[in-house]
Formats: structure tokens, sequence, C-alpha cells
């Protein structure tokens, strides 16, 4: 079958939290059937891609959990956002209704060029912002599979890079001494939600307040933890919590944002990407002596390989490493943070709007909080 030109198809995918006592009975398949009725789409086409809602059930340990898929084909652009809100309103009706294991866990959706092709991208992500309320974001899987999560932003790349943000990795070890002491005895501390809150002013070193919420203030923790960690508790209320939630971070999120070891998630119009800290001496070699990103101008391998003998943040070990040089190279192209011009490379004009990210799974993103 030959489509149009604009025509679209999107192949999405909700995965629910399992559970043991979770069984396909025939109420089960009465009630899809139902969903069918109300939310399929015709998309021409037959199987997985017939634009009616499919259940199945994935074994996962002692549980069992249940995956619902449906595809829906689009002629009209504009039409794009509608036909997807309508699956995802599917998706929630399931969960709401109990036809699900569970509620939702992670969603996937599958479309031709996933990786590249942004204008496919954006209805999906407003169709989320309508039917959740919250906007998502994208991780590449493999064969134009992307996983639909959600992401705590933390800063620009650039202020990374600088750590001139409100995430300085002199409070990382503070901070998981707190979430050491917090995990070590569990209900002592049970009951309340715990928080960091940056204290910044830009163009000087942030500095951070530790803080819980609950019902009331419990001395016994403050003190406990101040014992035990060294440092100092701080009680707000809920309502204050709840009207400004960008002021507080959870402490999970603060040590992953302060940190500088491991893997580094960024965003680039909604779309994640891993990079490994080990490739990002790269970068500094595209910024100028202030560290701020270097744009309007290319560089050769051979400009690269002397910035780099003189770099201070390429390891000492690596400085006279072409090798180096050409994994990093390599490695950041493939995540576009830099572009190839001819023979010389520079840095993605997109760079500045580049963020650096956590991601979390659907179900995992609330849950970070309690």
């Amino acid at each position: 079958m030959i489509l149009p030109k604009n025509a679209q198809v999107y192949d999405l995918a909700c995965h629910y939290e399992p559970r043991s006592d979770f069984a396909l009975s025939a109420r089960l398949r009465k009630s899809v059937k139902e969903l069918q009725d109300e939310f399929g789409r015709r998309a021409w086409m037959t199987g997985s891609y017939s634009g009616r809602p499919t259940i199945h059930t994935d074994m996962k340990g002692i549980a069992i959990g249940t995956r619902i898929e449906m595809s829906t084909l689009v002629f009209r652009p504009s039409r794009r956002q509608d036909r997807v809100a309508n699956i995802f309103r599917m998706f929630q009706a399931a969960a709401d209704r109990g036809i699900s294991s569970g509620p939702i866990a992670r969603m996937t959706v599958r479309f031709d060029h996933a990786d590249r092709r942004v204008d496919l991208r954006e209805p999906i992500m407003d169709a989320f912002a309508e039917v959740f309320g919250n906007p998502c974001i994208f991780q590449f899987q493999f064969n134009n599979y992307l996983r639909i999560g959600r992401a705590v932003v933390h800063q620009e790349l650039v202020h990374y890079l600088r750590e001139d943000g409100p995430y300085h990795s002199d409070h990382q070890p503070r901070v998981e001494k707190v979430q050491n002491e917090l995990h070590r005895q569990p209900g002592r501390y049970e009951g309340y939600r715990y928080f960091v809150e940056p204290l910044f002013t830009p163009g000087q070193k942030p500095e951070v307040r530790f803080c819980y919420s609950g019902a009331r203030p419990d001395k016994l923790i403050e003190v406990t933890l101040r014992q035990k960690s060294e440092e100092t508790l701080a009680f707000v209320e809920p309502g204050e919590v709840d009207a400004a939630p960008d002021r507080f971070v959870s402490l999970a999120d603060y040590d992953l944002g302060s940190r500088r070891f491991g893997a580094l998630w960024v965003s680039e119009k909604g779309l994640l990407r891993r990079i490994d800290r080990v490739w990002l001496p790269l970068v500094y070699l595209f910024m100028d002596r202030e560290l701020w990103p270097i744009l309007d101008r290319s560089f050769s391998w051979e400009e690269l390989y002397a910035r780099q003998r003189n770099s201070r943040y390429v390891p000492i070990s690596s400085r006279s490493s072409t090798t180096f040089l050409d994994i990093c190279i390599e490695r950041l192209r493939e995540r576009r943070i830099i572009l190839a011009d001819g023979s010389r490379y520079r840095l993605n004009p997109e760079f500045p709007n580049i963020l650096h990210v956590t991601y979390y799974e659907l179900g995992e993103y609330d849950k970070r909080l309690s």
C-alpha cells in the first residue's frame, strides 16, 4: 500500500506495573473490546497496525504485567496531536478501569527516522502534555523505537561544564552522606519528604539548605540527622513546597545533577542522549579562556590536537594521545554535540540550548519524591 506523502503511522505501546495476581480473564478481554470500540481508529491496515488496541501479558519474575499496543494512521499533519492524544487517553483509561495490571510504568513509540524527525516528535510531546499535564522526553532505543519518559532538568550543559549553576560538585558528598543516613535506618525517618533548596546567585558559588516536609516538625529527626551527618534540617510546610516546587530539589536529583562521574544525560529538542564524561574534555577544546562556547569558528584536527596538548581539562596521560582525540570526536559526533564541516569541526549551533537532565521512566518519576 502506497501512502500519501503527508501520511504518518505512529505505533505506540504502554507497559504497566506488574502484579502477581493479574490474569487475562474473559472480563478483561471484553473490556479491551470496549476500548477498541471507544478509542479505535481505522488505519487501513491489518495486524498490530490495524488501529485497534491489543493487549499482551509479560512475565516478570512471579509477576505478570500488561502491555497494550495501538497504532494510528494520520493523513493530515494537523491531526497528529489529536490522534496520539486519543491513544494516550486510552492508555490512561485502561489503568483507571483496572484493565491493566497496574499503573503506567513506561511507554514506547515507533516511527521511521524517529531520532531525526523533530517535526514528528513534537505532536507526541504536545499530546502527552495535553493528556498528562506535563512535558515528556524521548530516549532512543533501537530500530526507530523511542521510550517516552520524564526528565528533571538541572541546567544548561554549558553551565554544567563551567560549574557556575545551582548544582555544584562540592555539595554532592554532603547530599550523599544525608542519603546514606536516611537509607540506613528508614523506619526512623519515615513519614517525611526530604529536599535540598539550592541558594544560588549568578556569579557566585551556590549554597544548599537541607529541608524536610511533613505533618509537623520532628525535633528527634533533626537532632539525629545532625549527629549522624553533621547537616542541619529545616522544616518546610507542605503547602510551601506545593506552591513553589521549582524551589526545592529531591536529594536524588541533586546528587545526580552535581556528580562529576558516571554517565551524563543531555537533552536536545526533547531527545535524550547519553554522554560518557570521559569524552567531555573535547568540548572544552571548543571553548574560550572564560569557558564560553565558541560557536562562530571551526577547527581542524591539527588545531584541536594542539589545544588538547595544552588543555588542563584533558587528563595528563591523554594529552599527547591522537587516539583519545579521535575517539572523542567520533563519539560526540554520533551524539551531535559537535558537527563535521568537511575536514573541520565545530560545536552544534544548538549547543547553548542543550540541557543537562536526569531521565526517569514514567512510573518512577513521582516515586523519587517519596
